[in-house]
């Protein structure tokens, strides 16, 4: 009730914001009051020549550093996922057992981060993948001055590959006072508290001193937080009541691999012969934090109870910019040093062991034998034992980014050319290093087998201190991976005025740009032999291909109301040089792709633009040469399917589906040397009004269809729908269990169409108010379609769209902020309201099971839950003491808004809510400081 009148609050606050905003067009805008600047010439993201900025004829939001300082944030990938044009990126949290990987990524319209191009002052970066994907946390929000988001995909200028869009980060320089900042947060509940500093200075002019440097350096600090910290996310054991039928429900995504362990015995040629959990055949019932979940003769884990809902990261940045003239040559040679070294440490639950016990030895003797029964007597030759490594804690991931991006060229004019050249040097360099919780083989079955280690006698939490220490020193702690990617690249453009039209000069703008990129994946010797106790061998990976492209964009201004520009694209994307075996993978790729738009100003008023154009993405190096590999286990738990119920009883595989246990199955991940190109068409059409000069509106309409894509079959879909995906089906031997079990394989494949459509709205009003300014900013993003063929065909569609679909996520039809700020003398105050709406929940049906009734029974239940719409607003007051010295105090989610509740079970291990589209955080509190010297 609380939060509802709270709610209905914020509604109220934002109404009355705008209304006032609205009914103040009598005031004249505040803009005015002050003397008008110079207007110049720049470049604007989107194309090659310098222009003034109100002339784009694309879309193109703007962000400077006030804008972004009154969000509240830390980081760039805080900034730019809470912008409603993005959609479908990866979160920090998606690090959690969610393959994220460390990463944090940008995507346009729910297009992907792969098709979202992200840019250091108009430049490529190294990417993080072997693809384009480019990690946020490489990119210092200290040293940013603004931020250029381009909706409209596919520039010439960038690359054809930018099929959603581009992100540019537009980075400080020139001259500046020494600055220095910092930051502190915390939320009111337990866990995830913050902290930051930067400092920067800035020196000489270049047009009075003929150069100048400008310097950042920053920390940032956040601290993790544990599911236990959270009401909403402390356990996958879940009970609930089914709005429909009132019924009690309970839903859970355990695990096989418990404390006290369960085994399934073997006869000799390895088939199971059942389960049993010696606990709970002693004690009547399951161990504490685990549940009789399926009747299958195993106590199943709690693992959520064990993770982490938002992993601890670190960050360090410094930024060099520096720029001289050379002589009186009219050019001047500038360069850009950006070095990040970010962290993620993420935990996720407990070690899942598996070895082999054999009939006769003291484990078996003690726990096994005396509860067979006298027809598994007879024929057991061994036992599985399915062990949590509860007391050496969770397993710990610590992926170490290093980024490293250096440019160096020249701007000038030069024979009545604007002329612009570089060279770019860029690394991203990660670091996966094991910091707990991983037991090496050889060491563990020692100890097990001297019974110095015993996975059958005692609760979790209620191991002997010496038996923890024998388990402990078991762990290898180190490096597991390290993976490099280097991009070398030199482009070189030129724009000059090429003859006269009705509306001044028709511009013409040329270029060309070439870029190597290389990846290497390298593997510890741990890694390579399988040392880790149930892991397997891992296989070096290296890879290289060369990129070029060459470009025109032709400007033509036909009257002072009417501008059409028109550009043409060839890109040439060649071949995968494979490292490790020395051969080609794939094979070169070309394309020519073009861009036509244009603006229409009929009056002051109205500003109309329109766009279209094509695009072409070639698949990434890994998606296209990997081999197959370990690629650990599935998210959720299912039955077998290779059965007859399926149409499968007589295939090969269906023999390993003996019993029809459910539990995790085992996966691998490789390439496909046939990939196709990725094409596409998209348009743009849209228009600026400012009906009255305090009073912005503006609307676009976007499309952007691509044919051809790249992705790989979604794990549920490989378990309903066996029989289409059955080539992708294989097994999986593990040297600790000496089990070959059923497996599946996730390989990339061209899936036929995908197709979004939406509208981008902004409306943005300046009144004064009393003595004060008032700026109102309401801007959203709604999609009218969203969908995508059925993997494998190209007449099949599926839609995500405010719904949980087959690619495990959600497509959200309506996301929208509003912001309004209030200037008084010293004190500015701002209001942030985001919000994004309910959708339909996965949905479980009764072959899944994984939602019950709440009885003895445990019948299996059809389910899909109606996620409610998820709405926070932020507040944050500003007092400038000087001209040199603010200080600021905010509250992010004020209203304390818990995450919606879900029964979403695959991706990232949190459970009880989707990490992807809430804050677990809650009610935050922070307090900044700036000065300047």
């Amino acid at each position: 009730m609380i939060e509802k009148k709270l709610s209905r609050s914020v509604r109220l606050i934002c109404a009355s914001s705008a209304i006032v905003g609205a009914g103040m067009f009598v005031q004249p805008v505040f803009a005015q009051d002050a003397p008008k600047e110079a207007v110049q010439r720049v470049e604007i993201t989107g194309s090659s020549i310098k222009r003034l900025a109100v002339e784009s004829s694309l879309p193109v939001q703007t962000f400077n550093q006030k804008d972004i300082a009154k969000t509240g944030v830390t980081t760039v990938t805080d900034f730019i996922q809470q912008l409603p044009v993005m959609q479908g990126f990866t979160v920090a949290a998606d690090s959690v057992g969610g393959g994220g990987g460390g990463l944090t990524t940008a995507s346009i319209h729910d297009i992907g981060a792969a098709y979202t191009l992200v840019l250091l002052n108009g430049r490529r970066i190294a990417p993080a993948t072997s693809g384009t994907t480019i990690d946020l946390n490489s990119i210092p929000l200290s040293a940013v001055e603004r931020i250029e988001v381009l909706t409209d995909g596919a520039s010439a200028l960038y690359g054809a590959d930018a099929i959603a869009g581009v992100i540019n980060f537009i980075l400080k320089k020139g001259a500046a006072p020494l600055e220095i900042s910092a930051k502190a947060s915390r939320p009111q509940a337990t866990g995830g508290a913050g902290s930051s500093f930067s400092i920067s200075k800035g020196f000489g002019d270049i047009d009075d001193d003929g150069y100048s440097i400008f310097m950042s350096a920053s920390h940032d600090y956040q601290k993790q937080l544990k599911a236990a910290d959270r009401e909403f996310a402390k356990t996958g054991i879940i009970n609930f009541t089914d709005p429909k039928t009132g019924k009690a429900l309970q839903f859970f995504n355990g695990s096989s691999r418990s404390v006290p362990a369960n085994a399934t015995v073997r006869n000799a040629a390895n088939k199971s012969l059942g389960n049993i959990n010696p606990y709970k055949l002693a004690n009547g019932k399951c161990a504490p934090k685990h549940l009789d979940a399926f009747g299958d003769g195993q106590c199943w884990f709690d693992y959520t109870s064990t993770v982490e809902i938002q992993p601890e990261q670190g960050r360090d940045s410094i930024f060099v910019s520096g720029e001289l003239k050379l002589g009186k040559s009219g050019f001047k040679a500038f360069s850009d040093l950006a070095y990040t070294d970010s962290t993620i440490l993420a935990r996720i639950a407990p070690y899942p062991a598996e070895f082999k016990v054999l009939k006769g030895s003291a484990l078996y003797n003690k726990y096994i034998a005396p509860n067979l029964t006298a027809t598994q007597a007879a024929t057991a030759a061994s036992a599985t034992v399915k062990y949590r490594l509860y007391e050496m804690g969770g397993r710990a991931y610590d992926y170490g980014n290093k980024a490293t991006h250096f440019v160096a060229g020249v701007d000038g004019n030069a024979m009545g050319w604007d002329v612009n050249s570089a060279v770019t040097y860029s690394t991203n360099t990660q670091d996966t290093d094991y910091a707990g919780g991983f037991p090496l083989a050889d060491k563990f079955t020692a100890a097990a087998a001297a019974g110095t280690i015993d996975p059958f006698g005692t609760e979790a939490g209620k191991m002997p201190k010496e038996m923890v220490a024998a388990l402990k020193a078991t762990q290898y702690l180190g490096n597991y991976s390290s993976q490099k990617i280097t991009m070398k690249g030199i482009d070189a453009r030129a724009s000059r005025a090429v003859f006269s039209l009705g509306g001044g000069s028709a511009m013409l703008g040329v270029g060309a740009d070439f870029r190597t990129t290389s990846y290497a994946l390298a593997y510890a010797e741990v890694a390579k032999t399988a040392a880790i106790l149930f892991d397997d061998p891992q296989v070096n990976n290296g890879y290289k291909r060369s990129n070029g492209g060459a470009y025109a964009e032709l400007v033509m201004p036909f009257t002072k109301e009417l501008e059409i520009t028109s550009s043409g694209r060839v890109d040439r994307v060649g071949a995968v040089k494979n490292d490790t075996d020395g051969k080609t993978y794939g094979k070169t790729e070309g394309a020519a792709t073009y861009k036509l738009s244009g603006r229409w100003t009929p009056n002051k008023m109205v500003l109309v633009r329109a766009a279209m154009g094509s695009g072409f993405r070639a698949a990434s190096m890994s998606q296209i040469a990997s081999p197959v590999q370990d690629f650990g286990v599935t998210g959720g738990t299912y039955a077998c399917p290779i059965t007859a119920a399926n149409g499968l009883g007589s295939h090969p595989l269906a023999t390993y589906c003996d019993n029809n246990e459910r539990g995790q199955f085992e996966a691998f991940s490789g390439g496909n040397k046939d990939l196709k190109p990725e094409t596409s068409k998209q348009w743009t059409i849209g228009a600026v009004f400012e009906p009255v000069s305090f009073m912005s509106i503006g609307l676009d309409l976007w499309s952007v269809h691509i044919k051809d894509q790249v992705t790989t079959v979604d794990e549920a879909a490989y378990f309903t729908k066996p029989a289409k995906y059955i080539n992708l089906f294989t097994t999986k031997y593990k040297e600790s269990t000496g089990v070959k079990s059923l497996a599946i394989m996730f390989l990339p494949i061209n899936i036929g169409k995908v197709e979004n459509q939406g509208i981008d709205y902004d409306l943005t009003v300046r009144t004064r108010v009393m003595d004060g300014k008032l700026t109102s900013r309401f801007a959203g993003s709604y999609l009218i379609k969203s969908r995508y063929t059925t993997p494998g065909t190209d007449d099949q569609w599926e839609t995500s769209l405010n719904r949980y679909g087959s690619n495990s996520a959600v497509s959200f039809r309506n996301i929208m902020k509003f912001t309004t700020s209030y200037d008084i003398g010293s004190w500015t105050h701002t209001a942030n309201v985001n919000y994004r709406n309910g959708y339909d929940d996965k949905h479980h049906d009764i072959v899944n099971c994984a939602v019950t009734t709440n009885d003895a029974n445990q019948d299996c239940v059809d389910v899909m839950l109606k996620v409610p719409s998820y709405t926070t607003a932020d507040w944050q007051t500003v007092y400038r003491f000087s001209k040199t010295m603010d200080i600021t105090g905010g509250i992010i989610n004020m209203f304390d808004r818990k995450p919606p509740f879900s029964l979403r079970n695959t991706g990232s291990h949190q459970l009880g809510y989707n990490p992807s589209y809430s804050s677990p955080m809650g009610r935050t509190y922070y307090i900044s400081g700036n000065y300047k010297f």
